[in-house]
């Protein structure tokens, strides 16, 4: 090698090393960002655990768990200990139905019925239930009810898949059409439910055994189970709630919508499986994870086949899923073009908390991006309020929390949610002094909300104050004519409601005054429409919600228990929205078509 070529081939190296060494610290300074800021947030929101992975290029930086699995023994939660990652389970199971989809035993486009014979949708006048496809279950487009599911505890007897879809599921529901199918993009977990069915009408076998034998053990996922058995309870964690008692260990019928339980380092593994042409994934083609990917248009680009779509930039667009059950809380986020990932669980009520401020600050490191007002999170006031009363030291809880939000208003959450939470606390521990207490703090804080005056009559009722029941819940009816439950629990009571109930009208041509795009932070858009005679909202990647009017520029989301307000400029032209939720208000500019 002559001189010229050695020098240039040495420098090369050099070259390398350095920029090897630069991400190497790079990582490094993160991962102590996160070592110091995890624990404080555990203790901070009363989540016992969490666990924790990130892929960076490829590469996994990061697999750790943090705090307790079992508070009482001191259990420590490791990268092996077990994790229910709630509605991330309809991720999964999709792999399940397009790996039939590989074989030629599914066809995506096919009617969903053409593959039951153990039940069937219920008939309907209005929709075409051959519309329900299962492209359309699979990305939430197929028009059907049911968002979610409760769990069962170990004593309850579980319903079968078929009672489920009836009614039989711990309150929401039969599963049904209730939107034309292929228009809207409507949240199903009752779709995923018709999934596992077709899996086992399909196979001949169970669906958990379909899962494990097809999906999870070839993927290296041994640890993890959507049936819950001696074997992964033994490795489990157990589930807190939002004050950081335990709770009761659910159980699902609605596997393939809630039930899957997995570790970090398997949760992992199904992360590098969803990166493009990876080693991991010997499940599925690459083009196949590709049109799972792609978004359904009339999901507003937020969904595709089983995973959620984020775009935090036209560049940077991440896939993957969150899910929720009692005690439980997950996310994960891909993105195959850069090969980065982000995964976590939690075993506490309040771990939403945990993997957003986590997720944000990973945004951050990887793109400086900020992801606006989500970020903005702050424990919860009830934690404080709940260790004042349950010291038992005589005490003015309305004076002790005004002393908080006069001194410490930048360091929790005011919001009348928090407070709400605490009053049901203690109301389903049949403590009604302290929750009768929480819930008129509540009222006098958010005077303006139907919702705490809602809580407070419900509270009164249980305590046997009826008249004093009454007279809130008309005062919750008067603020929003669209609480159907205060209404019928008034009538119930023998209580004329005639003159409560009056509905606003809007002329046709003021509703169109609304009709637009409001961007309410970085990444969250609402897109108000009309249907005939009534104004919906469509939250960017949810489910649509009619709004319903309660003055001129003043309506009721009854669903979130929000309000909404449309303001005007000089020349009465709509130019944004307030929308007000909790007592805690985001403003959203109408963006320009």
């Amino acid at each position: 090698m002559n001189i010229i070529k050695k020098t240039a081939f040495v420098f090369f190296l050099f070259a390398l090393t350095l920029s090897a060494q630069d991400k190497q610290q790079n990582h490094s300074a993160f991962i102590k960002e996160i070592d110091q800021e995890i624990p404080k947030l555990l203790n901070d929101f009363l989540v016992p655990g969490a666990a924790i992975a990130i892929i960076d290029d490829g590469e996994i930086v990061l697999q750790k768990a943090y705090g307790f699995a079992n508070v009482n023994k001191k259990k420590q939660v490791t990268t092996k200990t077990g994790f229910n990652i709630g509605s991330i389970s309809k991720t999964i199971a999709a792999w399940g139905i397009m790996k039939l989809v590989e074989q030629g035993k599914v066809d995506l486009d096919a009617p969903a019925e053409n593959y039951l014979t153990r039940w069937q949708l219920p008939g309907s006048k209005e929709f075409d239930s051959r519309k329900v496809t299962i492209r359309r279950l699979l990305s939430h487009t197929a028009g059907l009810s049911l968002h979610g599911y409760p769990g069962w505890t170990s004593k309850d007897r579980l319903s079968t898949i078929e009672e489920s879809l009836n009614g039989r599921n711990n309150g929401p529901g039969r599963v049904e059409m209730i939107i034309e199918p292929g228009t809207q993009w409507k949240y199903s977990g009752g779709g995923y439910t018709i999934l596992q069915l077709i899996i086992e009408e399909v196979t001949a076998q169970k669906f958990e055994d379909f899962m494990q034998e097809h999906i999870l053990n070839p993927l290296g996922m041994t640890s993890s189970s959507y049936k819950i058995d001696d074997k992964i309870l033994k490795k489990s964690s157990l589930e807190y709630d939002s004050f950081g008692n335990e709770i009761d260990f659910e159980l699902f019928t609605a596997q393939a919508a809630a039930g899957l339980h997995t570790t970090i380092e398997d949760f992992t593994r199904f992360a590098y499986a969803s990166l493009f042409n990876h080693k991991y994934n010997t499940v599925l083609k690459n083009k196949t994870l590709k049109e799972m990917m792609k978004p359904t248009p009339v999901s507003n680009d937020s969904y595709g086949l089983g995973y959620q779509i984020q775009a935090i930039s036209n560049s940077y667009i991440l896939k993957g899923h969150g899910g929720a059950n009692s005690g439980w809380h997950a996310f994960f986020r891909i993105n195959p073009d850069t090969n980065d990932g982000f995964i976590m669980v939690t075993n506490g009520g309040s771990g939403y908390n945990i993997y957003t401020q986590i997720f944000c600050d990973w945004i951050r490191w990887k793109t400086g991006e900020s992801m606006g007002n989500r970020c903005d999170v702050k424990p919860s006031i009830a934690v404080k309020l709940k260790a004042v009363i349950d010291a038992k030291d005589p005490v003015n809880i309305s004076n002790t929390y005004k002393t908080y939000k006069t001194n410490n208003f930048n360091d929790y959450n005011f919001s009348e949610d928090a407070i709400n939470e605490l009053g049901y606390y203690y109301m389903s521990r049949k403590e009604l002094t302290n929750a009768l207490a929480i819930f008129k703090l509540n009222v006098d804080e958010f005077p303006e909300s139907s919702n705490v005056y809602d809580s407070y009559a419900e509270a009164l009722l249980q305590n046997g104050n009826t008249e004093e029941a009454i007279v809130n819940y008309k005062k919750s009816v008067e603020l929003n004519p669209a609480n159907t439950h205060g209404i019928n629990v008034l009538k119930k009571l023998n209580v004329d409601v005639s003159n409560l109930v009056k509905v606003y009208e809007v002329t046709p041509e003021t509703l169109n005054d609304y009709i637009g795009n409001y961007q309410l932070s970085a990444d969250f858009i609402v897109t108000i429409f009309r249907e005939g005679d009534k104004l919906i909202a469509q939250p960017k990647g949810q489910s649509s919600l009619e709004i319903v009017p309660v003055s001129h520029d003043k309506f009721y989301i009854k669903e979130v228990k929000a309000e909404v307000t449309f303001n005007r400029d000089v020349n009465g032209i709509v130019e944004s929205m307030i929308l007000n939720q909790s007592g805690r208000e985001t403003y959203g500019k109408k963006l320009k078509e």
